[in-house]
């Protein structure tokens, strides 16, 4: 009879723990949205209840102003929203990000809301995997701020979460339920993030080849961040494990070597880099000197150009941007005319012309 019953137990127990896998109860069904921001992945995990005829009730009325009585532990006003429908709404930062000015780790966070007619209040619980608000505590909030909640013209059926308003290290997101929208901003520390990343890899396998080494550099050069390690990735690129000579990988170096104020050896790799450049390599080097501020020797490399292909559209587009910059307009036009009967297609030649009623105007193009 022991055995039988340990028999049932067990059966029991077998039977709660491997549930079926049915459709979401209440007919709510379950979303996931995931965003990247900069290499960060933010993911909402949430239900959807509709309004189902409820249009003008659900904001202090199905979803109580402030917080409800629906608290199994103190039975008293201390239960938020839940912020979506059955189990927790929830949200994971890959990394540390900032809300709404607020720090918070890396991790997974239970998401609740007291709502007011003219503010919400927006909290972050380290329990993740509750069913709904019932047993909320204040003492595992990893965060709380308030947001202002806005009226959408357009009434939303279906709860839903959104990123919108993407910059580069920044989203903000929004709950739409019926006439409201609940906003909260995320800031993620984007750069140092990337370089932390970036700081691992260079050491691991990734870092045994050129073209990661290059993407690393050329991370930190286009930012003008991390300069005396991006020249080392931009060292190892050419000579490191698997390094290459390419005119790609020079002109890089050239660039950090630039960036430190070092214009000798800048000049020195750029000459090796120049003799494999392309015509139209060479008209880009020489117009990110004219950025520079270094006419001269942008002039000198259009003209590098000029000697080894001849007469050609890349050619001559460059040397008008060189002329141009040194003031000189009349080679400018010359070489800008030339340009655009040897262009081959209609926005390049509209292009052209501009610059070219520019130049007659004496205004420098660049």
């Amino acid at each position: 009879m022991k055995n039988y019953l340990s028999l049932i137990f067990i059966c029991l127990t077998y039977i709660c723990a491997a549930q079926m896998d049915v459709p979401a109860s209440a007919g709510n069904p379950r979303a996931t949205i995931t965003e990247e921001v900069g290499i960060t992945n933010i993911t909402l995990k949430y239900g959807r209840p509709d309004v189902n005829g409820r249009e003008g009730k659900i904001w202090g009325n199905l979803v109580t102003y402030g917080f409800s009585t629906n608290s199994f532990i103190t039975n008293r006003n201390s239960a938020p929203w839940r912020a979506g429908a059955n189990d927790n709404t929830t949200i994971t930062f890959e990394h540390d990000v900032k809300i709404e000015g607020k720090p918070i780790k890396a991790g997974t966070y239970g998401i609740h809301m007291a709502v007011w007619p003219d503010s919400v209040l927006l909290i972050l619980s380290n329990q993740s995997d509750a069913w709904g608000s019932f047993y909320y505590e204040e003492k595992h909030d990893a965060l709380r701020t308030i947001v202002k909640p806005q009226i959408n013209e357009k009434s939303v059926v279906w709860l839903k979460y959104e990123f919108i308003d993407h910059k580069p290290a920044s989203t903000t997101i929004a709950l739409f339920w019926e006439k409201w929208i609940i906003p909260f901003k995320v800031d993620v520390d984007v750069d140092n993030i990337v370089l932390t990343r970036l700081r691992e890899q260079v050491t691991s396998q990734k870092g045994f080849n050129s073209t990661n080494m290059l993407q690393a550099a050329q991370f930190c050069l286009n930012k003008n961040i991390n300069l005396d390690e991006a020249l080392v990735w931009s060292q190892r690129a050419v000579s490191g494990f698997q390094g290459q000579r390419s005119f790609v990988t020079l002109n890089n170096l050239a660039n950090a070597y630039t960036k430190l104020n070092k214009a000798h050896q800048a000049d020195s790799v750029l000459s090796e880099a120049l003799i494999m450049a392309s015509p139209v390599q060479y008209a880009a080097t020489g117009r990110s000197l004219i950025a520079q501020k270094r006419f001269d020797k942008a002039l000198e490399v259009f003209n590098l150009n000029k000697q080894k292909n001849g007469d050609t559209y890349f050619v001559n587009f460059g040397l008008m941007f060189g002329y141009s910059a040194k003031g000189d307009y009349k080679n400018a036009i010359l070489h800008g005319e030339k340009a655009l009967a040897q262009a081959t297609n209609d926005g390049a030649k509209r292009q052209l012309e501009t610059n070219i009623v520019k130049l007659k105007e004496n205004k420098d193009i660049n």
